[in-house]
């Protein structure tokens, strides 16, 4: 998940604005504004980058953001991932990472979080927590996994939880993947970690038309009722447990997967920095824990 140069502003001619929650989590302000369309977005591109016909785009996602009066567009841009976000009136946007702040910027994050309900490994009374939100089809959320898995080792009073937060319809199977994790993690929590391992392991030979069969060789391969893993999956109520996990994932502004929050602290590009770097961020947060 990329960011880029904070606060670098860039004007947007859309008429009006917002986009809505995905996850169906109203934030307070999201009534004040109203909502764009793509093709409004899309006009506000053509007129600014139209002299360029190799230049182009895809609108990811729109929604209200965090900042009250403002919303925010994901965007794919030159191939690079672009952070927009809106101004009321649509007349400008400014391209970059939206930072927390204060004397502890951190804490309306991390008590939001205190809600995170996802398969679990660690102490039940942890020095801080770690939640990562994904998306088993994704491929920064396997290249992540091993980071995870040292954090783990080399932390073991942290707790780490994994949200599902399955980026629909760009990656097609992982509402499935992410409805079979979470079927197998309320089953048997240490098989939950087997089987998300083994689908990161599998990720290049698992597609939409075989998704199914092939999720339940590896729900067997954990050591479950392929069956009755399968059962619960189709349910009802377990869409509606992702789609819960996925509007927390949006209430802390959530965008791309992997994201990893430690003590309500995002952790970005966490596959893309030295990993000695990693380790003193989340030293540093267990050593100011709650502050």
């Amino acid at each position: 998940m990329k960011t880029l140069t904070l606060m670098m502003a860039v004007v947007l001619l859309v008429g009006s604005t917002v986009g809505q929650s995905t996850a169906g989590e109203k934030r307070p302000f999201e009534a004040q504004l109203k909502a764009p369309t793509n093709a409004e977005v899309d006009a506000a591109l053509k007129r600014i980058y139209g002299y360029d016909p190799s230049i182009q785009w895809k609108i990811v996602r729109m929604r209200p953001s965090m900042v009250p009066g403002m919303n925010e567009v994901f965007l794919l841009l030159k191939g690079e991932f672009h952070h927009l976000f809106l101004t009321a009136d649509g007349r400008f946007a400014i391209d970059g990472s939206m930072q927390p702040f204060g004397q502890d910027p951190y804490a309306g994050v991390r008590d939001r979080l205190k809600a995170a309900d996802g398969v679990a490994l660690g102490p039940a009374v942890p020095a801080v927590t770690l939640v990562e939100f994904s998306d088993l089809q994704c491929p920064h959320c396997k290249e992540a996994q091993p980071v995870l898995e040292k954090l783990a080792s080399d932390f073991p009073k942290m707790r780490i939880v994994v949200q599902q937060y399955p980026l629909s319809p760009a990656h097609p199977w992982a509402m499935k993947a992410a409805q079979y994790a979470d079927c197998v993690g309320r089953m048997d929590s240490s098989a939950a970690w087997k089987f998300i391992a083994a689908v990161y392991e599998n990720q290049g030979g698992i597609a939409v038309a075989t998704a199914d069969d092939k999720l339940r060789e590896l729900t067997s391969a954990a050591g479950l009722d392929a069956g009755k893993v399968t059962a619960c999956a189709a349910e009802p109520a377990t869409e509606a447990r992702i789609k819960k996990s996925m509007a927390l994932g949006d209430s802390v502004g959530v965008l791309g997967t992997p994201a990893i929050y430690v003590n309500g602290r995002l952790l970005e590009n966490l596959v893309g920095i030295p990993y000695e770097q990693v380790k003193a961020m989340v030293q540093y947060e267990i050593d100011h824990a709650g502050q």
